[in-house]
């Protein structure tokens, strides 16, 4: 407990001296505030404050309040302490309902049932609901479709292409074709305009957007054969190391069995004879050359600009893919091959994407002599390395042909990477919930879609924004209104 700082002048002889000069002058004692201040060396001065403070007091207890209850009150002191503690327990915090309950508790002293926090969490669920189904975009979506699972519970994750914005981020019961061309159809009618839609290999997604009956054109998922290809890639890249180091120590062995060189220890003991070493390593290293060089043949193949800048011509690619993928089977390795046969059996779904733009930039390029074509598709191609303004940088005959080739460039699309990366970020929500709880995807949608990119190309702008939105809300603002609706629609 508290001390005075004059210990000699306690509680009770305080209560008793703001006793005495409550009363008035005629019945206090003549001299008695002199005499106090004389027997507990004090000054006058504090006495009278002490009088004043009891009588501030009494003012303070005695004023007519509002009737019941009063309510609870707490302060909290946000200091250096303070921000640290919460660093620390937020670190330790997996974001799972206990651990909210824990975090509250530990951060504020406060007590809270996990019932009310679900039942909090799930009406914000609901408003963060209604507001994604209130999102319109104004400008075609490129769309990029995929599955996520947890707990056997599916959910089909539609994002845009162009400002990585969620659009769906729904738990479903099964991932039928009925299911997802469902989804579609409502995508659709809340005034979702798709441009095209990309997908990986589901039977399920694709099946659903038939089943829909949409006029979207389906492009194939190029993201995945390059992660296949690349996984390769490191496969034959481990295989030729491997004949490399075999095929050295046979080379040792060899050479000190000759005498040529001496060493301590034992003699090198080898498996394979040097003969049959040095042409596995022969044929290892060749496979991995012939491969890398078809490989990036295709690639190049697959792009819209050639490697001078020039559109790429979709006959001259077809052929340029089928030649690699001929001499793909004709290096006789078995993964190989069936990396070419998965290939052969979409090598018109991945050039469709090209034949589209061919047949949109070949009439607009074509008002142009060659040198204006090539500038206009060399500015595009790194537009990020040197921003290049339209209306200050080209010339003023070539802004408007260069603003519809702009245009048309914007709208290639043949990936569903972002959806990927999504998944990504989702999955320590659904790891650390366990499941897909009714309110957690559409607070995460909502938190996504109105969040700010910290780094990158989209630094400093959030997905909303970058799709077309005006006026989109921060993402404080719309905590604001999702978890106080009635108060931000009256400041509104």
């Amino acid at each position: 407990m508290s001390h005075y700082r004059l210990n000699h002048l306690d509680l009770s002889t305080r209560l008793a001296i703001v006793l005495e000069m409550l009363q008035p002058i005629p019945e206090r004692k003549w001299g008695q505030v002199t005499a106090w201040a004389r027997t507990y060396n004090v000054s006058r001065t504090l006495l009278y404050q002490l009088r004043d403070r009891a009588l501030e007091a009494l003012a303070e207890s005695l004023t007519p309040r509002q009737p019941g209850p009063r309510p609870q009150q707490a302060s909290l002191v946000i200091d250096r302490a303070f921000i640290q503690r919460a660093v620390v327990i937020l670190s330790l915090l997996k974001g799972s309902i206990r651990d909210i309950r824990r975090g509250l508790s530990l951060m504020f002293g406060i007590e809270r049932s996990v019932g009310y926090i679900s039942q909090t969490l799930g009406a914000a669920g609901a408003q963060a609901e209604a507001q994604n189904r209130a999102l319109t975009v104004p400008l075609p979506i490129l769309g990029e479709a995929d599955e996520i699972f947890q707990g056997r519970k599916p959910c089909l994750t539609v994002v845009d292409g162009r400002s990585f914005l969620v659009l769906n981020l729904t738990p479903a019961t099964s991932c039928d074709s009925t299911t997802w061309g469902v989804t579609y159809l409502d995508l659709v009618e809340r005034g979702m305009r798709f441009q095209d839609l990309a997908c990986d290999g589901g039977t399920g997604l694709q099946a659903g957007l038939r089943e829909a009956e949409l006029a979207i054109p389906l492009r194939p998922d190029l993201f995945h054969i390059l992660q296949n290809s690349q996984r390769l890639t490191r496969r034959l890249e481990k295989a030729a190391y491997r004949a490399i180091a075999t095929a050295e120590r046979a080379r040792r062995a060899d050479q000190e069995a000759r005498g040529i060189i001496r060493r301590r220890g034992r003699r090198l003991k080898v498996t394979v004879p040097l003969a049959q070493a040095a042409a596995e390593e022969t044929q290892a290293i060749a496979l991995l050359d012939h491969w890398s060089w078809l490989n990036s043949e295709i690639r190049q193949a697959l792009e819209p600009l050639t490697a001078d800048g020039q559109l790429v011509q979709v006959t001259q690619a077809h052929e340029t893919i089928q030649a690699a993928i001929e001499l793909l089977k004709e290096l006789a390795h078995p993964e190989v091959r069936a990396f070419a046969d998965d290939l052969q059996s979409k090598v018109s779904q991945l050039l469709s994407p090209v034949a589209w733009l061919e047949q949109q930039l070949r009439p607009v390029l074509a008002r142009l002599d060659d040198e204006h074509a090539a500038f206009i598709l060399w500015a595009w191609r790194h537009r990020d390395a040197l921003p290049v303004d339209i209306a200050t940088e080209i010339a003023e005959p070539l802004r408007s042909t260069a603003r519809v080739a702009w245009d048309i460039l914007g709208l290639f699309h043949r990936s569903s990477s972002l959806a990927e990366s999504l998944h990504s970020w989702l999955r320590p929500y659904l790891q650390a919930h366990r499941g897909m709880p009714k309110w957690l995807l559409p607070l995460l949608q909502l938190w996504w879609n109105h969040h700010e990119f910290e780094r990158g190309k989209r630094a400093g702008e959030s997905p909303l924004r970058l799709a077309g939105v005006e006026d989109a809300p921060t993402l404080a603002e719309v905590l604001a209104q999702l978890l106080q609706p009635k108060e931000a629609a009256q400041a509104i």
